[in-house]
């Protein structure tokens, strides 16, 4: 048994030696590297935050695509379900030219006016309406009752 310690003591020496200077190598590094540990860490964090934005809208976002797939799934079923129906009944679209269009311009039938003038209908109120004010109105019922 003498021999087996007398080979492993410095074996294990030498293990222990290599892994203490592993240690203190690889201490060094890591502080050498802390600042671009930091960096990354950073750079991590701000390429997650859509994810985490999307977390936030979880449950929208589940709404929304049940709302989507429901709207998809209706729409295509009342498609197919009116083409079949117009192919059962021989409903088919008209070989006829449609009509143009006629414009706003030309269903209006009278002519474009100019603006309206304040001062010209103020001059025709004279002619029908005697000028007076509500002053003068009082004085004049007064004078007759």
């Amino acid at each position: 048994m003498g021999w087996a310690s007398i080979v492993t003591y410095p074996l294990s020496l030498a293990f222990f030696l290599t892994i203490q200077l592993l240690s203190y190598l690889l201490s060094t590094l890591l502080f050498l590297a802390s600042p671009v540990i930091y960096i990354g860490h950073v750079v991590l964090y701000l390429a997650l935050l859509p994810l985490r934005i999307l977390i936030i809208f979880e449950a929208f976002i589940y709404f929304m695509t049940g709302a989507v797939l429901v709207g998809a799934t209706i729409g295509m079923i009342l498609h197919f379900t009116g083409s079949t129906i117009s192919q059962l009944l021989q409903i088919e679209e008209s070989d006829e030219p449609r009509r143009p269009r006629v414009k706003q311009e030309l269903l209006d039938s009278e002519p474009q006016n100019s603006p309206f003038n304040y001062l010209e209908a103020q001059t025709e109120d004279h002619k029908f309406l005697p000028y007076s004010t509500i002053l003068e109105e009082e004085e004049n019922s007064q004078e007759s009752g």
